[in-house]
């Protein structure tokens, strides 16, 4: 007897957490009840949602034609391996080129002086190529800027003193890059700047070059 009655409460108490549970979920999951406002949020953010996926979609599609493009060719480098590094001697020469060339066009402001000590250079003959800037500083005690010879800490010196006269140098044209992270920021890194500097040759029969091509 005892059983059957504690059958019987326990499937009532059963029916009637069932019913409880089931308005509940209805009560969460109907749209009926929400305001015009609230669906209008929804739809907008809906639409957005859709929007900001064709345009991810389509900006996707843009960078996949370029693969049609022709690519510098892969080259083998020594200091691309994970236990590998540059090589001094090959830095050093780089540093001369680009002093007795580059660095009448190209800036390196992202370069220390300092930064050839240990890697290209001793620290006294770091020393002695700072020295060989000169760099505004200042002011004095009178307000004046003054120049001196430059220092460990002190950076490349810019070819143009401002963007407008880079340009007036460059017939017009948009200043030439910075040199400092030139590598990371060309698709194709070293392999991009070896084409660049290999890659011109002499201009064909009749063809009559203007100034600075």
């Amino acid at each position: 007897m005892a059983a059957s009655v504690g059958r019987i409460c326990g499937a009532g108490l059963l029916k009637s957490n069932s019913a409880i549970t089931l308005n509940q979920i209805s009560s969460f999951s109907t749209t009926r009840e929400w305001s015009r406002g609230r669906k209008l949020l929804l739809a907008t953010i809906g639409a957005l949602t859709g929007g900001a996926g064709a345009l991810a979609f389509a900006l996707d599609q843009s960078v996949k034609a370029s693969d049609l493009e022709l690519h510098a060719p892969k080259n083998v480098w020594s200091h691309n391996g994970l236990f590998n590094s540059l090589d001094h001697a090959s830095v050093r020469r780089g540093y001369e080129v680009y002093k007795q060339v580059c660095a009448a066009c190209h800036s390196m402001r992202y370069v220390a002086y300092r930064d050839l000590v240990g890697v290209t250079h001793t620290e006294e003959q770091a020393k002695a190529e700072a020295e060989d800037i000169q760099v505004t500083d200042g002011p004095d005690d009178t307000g004046a800027m003054f120049q001196r010879p430059g220092k460990l800490s002190d950076y490349f010196p810019s070819p143009y003193p401002n963007e407008e006269a880079a340009r007036a140098a460059n017939n017009g044209a948009f200043p030439p890059p910075d040199l400092s992270y030139i590598v990371p920021a060309r698709h194709g890194g070293e392999d991009y700047v070896f084409a660049l500097l290999t890659g011109y040759c002499d201009a064909p029969a009749g063809v009559i070059l203007r100034d600075g091509q």
